[in-house]
């Protein structure tokens, strides 16, 4: 029943497109170029880095030094504390792919894995700072203080987590064993492995603008505005659809969010809960890295709910405290700054030739060796 459910709901999908290919292609082009403009320059060098971490051994030299400090003070793993910590940094879905790359090379456990899945969900810190608080809210103060929120909404998820992180069979001794290949063997395999992750989440972006704009096209946001007036109404918020643009999409919402005409109060909740929530597409981009893995996605859920209801009750508590001076965060939507940015575009396009190029290098090289052996 499941699998004839699924195969109407994309044949319904295939109608609309067919009826409605104007918005539907006009939202692919906005997911594509967010992902070219915003996730590949932030998430490429994170992605490289890690991985010519893992080749050279910095987590099991970082383990050596701290193994006493954190499994006297923490009971953790220092490999899990490196995971943890880089993905604060990185942002989404760096953190996952960490704790998978981690727990293939045996790492880590399958409990610790699960408890970093659970955790290691983060907005990076320039988004936060930079798009959601300069450009969005032409604020510095505004940026910090979501930021603020966000991390300190992440010690609930850890407290909750802290059960499986604590696993004693993760903290034992840590080996070092350095790599035989030359570094440009080892960086041009880090390369494709990134870029090859880069192309899923990309898809995966594009996909959830491409439902996003189809629930605006058969008209589910105008129902949950009916069916939610009473909430909406109460917190001065115009209409449902940047919230449900948020849980679908985190960026798409929180950009819909500073737009909106709400009080300023609402928006800076709002956008909070979104912001830890991550949004189902970087849920499914985390959930990638999961793959025969046993991870319930409903604790997983939980947890991404549980986040962002601690970091939007952070900013209604403290927003008025932080923010004494009155700020002017409405712009004008013909004013407001558009998100593409199409130098970027080209840059994107070079990196993705360079990944064609060297999986072609890569694919003659083998060939040659097969037939000299």
């Amino acid at each position: 029943m499941k699998k004839i459910m699924n195969s109407v709901v994309l044949l319904a999908f295939l109608i609309i497109l067919l009826l409605q290919p104007a918005p539907i292609i006009a939202a692919t082009k906005t997911g594509f170029v967010t992902w070219a403009e915003k996730v590949v320059p932030s998430l490429f060098p994170f992605f490289v880095l890690t991985r010519l971490m893992i080749y050279y051994q910095v987590p099991q030299l970082i383990g050596k030094l701290l193994t006493p400090l954190f499994k006297s003070l923490l009971h953790l793993s220092p490999i899990t504390f490196f995971v943890m910590f880089l993905s604060m940094i990185s942002g989404n879905p760096s953190g996952s792919k960490m704790a998978r790359d981690y727990y293939d090379q045996h790492l880590i456990s399958a409990k610790e894995m699960e408890g970093l899945m659970y955790f290691c969900n983060f907005a990076s810190p320039l988004f936060i700072l930079g798009t959601v608080g300069v450009v969005l809210y032409q604020s510095t103060t505004i940026g910090y203080l979501l930021l603020i929120a966000h991390l300190l909404g992440s010690i609930a998820v850890f407290i909750c987590c802290y059960p499986l992180l604590r696993s004693k069979e993760t903290i034992r001794q840590v080996t070092v064993q350095f790599p035989n290949q030359s570094f440009s063997a080892i960086l041009i395999d880090c390369i494709e492995s990134s870029l090859q992750t880069l192309i899923r989440v990309g898809g995966i972006i594009v996909f959830f603008y491409i439902i996003s704009e189809t629930f605006n096209i058969i008209e589910i946001t105008q129902l949950f505005n009916v069916i939610m007036h009473p909430f909406i109404e109460d917190i001065g918020l115009p209409s449902i659809e940047p919230l449900v643009a948020g849980i679908l999409e985190f960026t798409q919402g929180v950009t819909k969010v500073s737009q909106t005409t709400a009080p300023l109060q609402t928006k800076l909740i709002l956008t909070a809960f979104i912001i830890s929530f991550t949004g189902l597409s970087v849920h499914t981009q985390s959930f990638m890295f999961a793959k025969n893995l046993n991870i319930p996605y409903l604790k997983y859920f939980i947890m991404r709910l549980l986040h962002g209801c601690t970091s939007a009750l952070i900013v209604l508590l403290t927003w008025k405290t932080v923010l004494r001076e009155d700020i002017d965060v409405f712009l004008p939507l013909d004013s407001t700054p558009s998100t593409v940015d199409s130098s970027l575009i080209p840059l994107t396009v070079v990196l993705f030739a360079s990944y064609f190029v060297l999986k072609l290098y890569h694919q003659i090289k083998i060939r040659v060796k097969h037939k000299l052996a």
